[in-house]
């Protein structure tokens, strides 16, 4: 760690100690950036610009990123910077013209997720283990954790949220009723997502933590065995997580966007804001385009609804050009939310966790897991064990 300069002047609002230690100001923020110069100069002239520099020119800017606070400028985290920048800039980017709203939703939204995925996924981090190998090997493979992916999710509602309220609600063509039912399924939506997180835990605590059963009691029982990452007393059915460092019991998979880890204690709330926010954002998109566009009343069954039909004033205005981005980027999000939705009941009705079903396990019990009998018992036993 660096030491600070002799000078133990209070800072003002922004003024900073950088990574070196040294007293530094915003107003120098992109002044003496040697990492990023050396790798300009290798760009230009054609030589590689190793992980070296990358980590060097990523720890510069992280560290340069801050804004004015009392005491001292106060720094960004790079993640959730990185997370509002890629959301407002692709929403600007869809409020051109159509095309430029299919290019940026079809190709370059995804491209870009992917892109920083493959970044982040490619800090792996090995951790050396003196018990306990995988595959003949001296080394665990640990997956780092990161918050863009969490950021970008609380930033894209939020987002959405304020283009409904500031864009949509304001030209009263939506009734009580409508808002009223939005609101109800974001409200269910953020509130079960939110209870993914709060509830997340391992499920199980070891038996020879109350010092009625030795450790060699407890593993020679079977039901309890000792994981060979964390070497912690884990049941049988419990699986080690290579992101959250840590074992759950009966673990269905580790959610990037949520941040933890998906298991028995709060699946049936993880599935619950699924279908409520692939519904919402649905929902959402629906009343955004037909408040923009020229609506048509469809009979539907028992009932009419208004379906968007012309869109000729989609992009008269930056008002409207920013709702039909919007509610382009939420029929993206909810084809996403879909998907995930589709995987969660697969495997509700195959009777196995979406990690097994990765794996293609067999599925328990015998017989054709496709028959009404056997989804049924395996949805009784999702929603009522």
């Amino acid at each position: 760690m660096p030491e600070h300069d002799d000078d133990d002047s209070a800072l003002c609002c922004c003024e900073y100690f950088n990574e070196d230690g040294e007293r530094s100001h915003l107003l120098a923020t992109l002044c003496n950036c040697d990492a990023i110069d050396e790798g300009f100069d290798r760009l230009v002239t054609r030589r590689t610009v190793g992980n070296e520099h990358l980590n060097r020119i990523m720890d510069t800017i992280s560290d340069r990123l801050r804004i004015p606070w009392y005491g001292g400028a106060r720094k960004l985290p790079l993640d959730v910077t990185g997370a509002v920048l890629c959301v407002c800039i692709t929403l600007l980017l869809g409020c051109f013209t159509w095309t430029t709203v299919i290019v940026t939703y079809t190709f370059f939204l995804p491209a870009l997720l992917y892109t920083i995925h493959r970044f982040i996924r490619r800090k792996v981090v090995h951790e050396g283990t003196s018990t306990y190998n995988i595959d003949g090997s001296n080394y665990i493979k640990k997956y780092p954790r990161s918050k863009f992916y969490f950021a970008w999710l609380v930033v894209s509602l939020v987002v959405l949220l304020t283009i409904y309220y500031t864009q949509v609600i304001t030209r009263l063509k939506i009734s009580p009723v409508e808002n009223l039912i939005f609101m109800f399924l974001a409200c269910v939506s953020c509130t079960s997502l939110y209870l993914v997180r709060a509830t997340s835990c391992a499920g199980f605590e070891s038996p020879s933590k109350s010092g009625q059963e030795t450790y060699g009691e407890v593993i020679e029982s079977g039901a309890w065995r000792v994981c060979g990452q964390c070497e912690r007393q884990v049941p049988r059915q419990a699986s080690h997580c290579r992101t959250c460092d840590a074992c759950y019991f009966l673990r269905d998979h580790h959610c990037l966007w949520l941040d933890v880890c998906v298991s028995q204690v709060n699946d049936r709330w993880f599935v619950s804001g699924l279908l409520s926010g692939a519904l919402a954002l649905l929902y959402g998109s629906h009343l955004s385009f037909t408040t923009i566009c020229h609506p048509r009343l469809i009979n539907l069954y028992l009932t009419t609804m208004l379906f968007p039909h012309q869109c000729p004033n989609a992009f008269v205005d930056f008002q409207s050009s920013l709702t039909v981005s919007g509610a382009c980027y939420g029929l993206l999000l909810a084809t996403l939310v879909s998907v995930a939705l589709t995987q969660q009941l697969v495997c509700i009705a195959c009777g196995v966790r979406l990690r097994e079903y990765r794996q293609r396990r067999h599925i328990p019990g015998g017989g054709s897991p496709w028959s009404p009998k056997y989804i049924l018992k395996n949805c009784l036993n999702f929603w009522w064990r």
